[in-house]
């Protein structure tokens, strides 16, 4: 009986060694883990030169949570068409845009050090974005930090205007021709276009004002004109002029109609039999 509660003893604390054993390691395991990606920081700062292609100076400042021993690897890309020219307290080689550098048998090594190189851009010099330090994504910081790009200054509008087509009629006498008016582009609202004879033969006569939205300002409306009969044996000519209030600056367009008499020869090419 004795041997028994002996052994049932020794099992226990068998039991208990072992669960002490596993918490031991879970904890071990957890602060190995924790500490298997140590945290780095890149500044990338950067002194250029030249309009259009150039040079310029480029100082890394690292600094890592733990400390670097030498033999460290770092790596970022180029993201425009820099080349390295000469590199220093590193040993520097570039493959197309991706860099390399690698510490010299000396170091320098620790949680913070400096690197740097000399370099030529063409076109534009933007700044590489990703490092690595012995594989292990880097926090970024650019000095100075990258201009946003400025918004495009939009194009303004065209100015409004009145089109007429055609800018030169012919009426018979008695009867009536048309110009047809459009606006050259949207309005910002209504616009209404109105029509006077400024001066010339006083039987041609012109129709009232027309208006025009934003929804139909390309759609040809017509200002008619009529001639009266009369008793003279002569053509006549009248100039009118179109235009709105509610366009800025001038809007005012000059366009003529002739008269075509009875009595004389048909013109050519003859007009509309209106």
């Amino acid at each position: 009986m004795g041997f028994g509660t002996g052994r049932a003893a020794r099992g226990f604390g068998a039991v208990a060694t072992a669960t002490a054993l596993a918490t031991a390691g879970l904890v071990l395991g957890t602060v190995t883990a924790a500490r298997a990606a140590p945290a780095c920081e890149v500044t990338y700062t950067v002194n250029q030169w030249g309009t259009g292609a150039g040079g310029f100076l480029a100082m890394l400042d690292i600094r890592n949570s733990e400390p670097v021993a030498p033999g460290w690897t770092l790596n970022f890309a180029f993201p425009g068409s820099q080349k390295i020219t000469s590199g220093f307290l590193a040993q520097w080689g570039q493959s197309g845009s991706n860099v390399t550098a690698r510490s010299n048998a000396w170091g320098p090594s620790g949680t913070s050090f400096t690197i740097g190189f000399n370099g030529a851009w063409t076109g534009s010099n933007p700044p590489p974005t990703a490092f690595t330090l012995n594989g292990v994504s880097c926090k970024v910081t650019l000095v100075p930090s990258p201009s946003p790009s400025p918004s495009p200054t939009p194009t303004p509008p065209a100015p409004l205007r009145i089109v007429i087509s055609p800018t030169s009629i012919t009426v018979r006498e008695g009867r009536s021709a048309s110009v047809q008016v459009t606006l050259n582009r949207q309005p910002p609202g209504n616009v209404t276009v109105g029509t006077a004879r400024v001066y010339g033969d006083t039987d041609l006569s012109q129709s009232s004002s027309i208006t025009f939205t934003p929804a139909n300002w390309n759609v040809p409306q017509l200002i008619t004109v009529s001639a009266a009969e009369d008793a003279d044996v002569e053509n006549g000519t009248a100039t009118f002029d179109s235009r709105s209030s509610q366009i800025t600056g001038s809007s005012a367009v000059l366009w003529q109609a002739t008269e075509w008499d009875n009595e004389m020869p048909t013109p050519t090419p003859a007009p509309p039999a209106n």
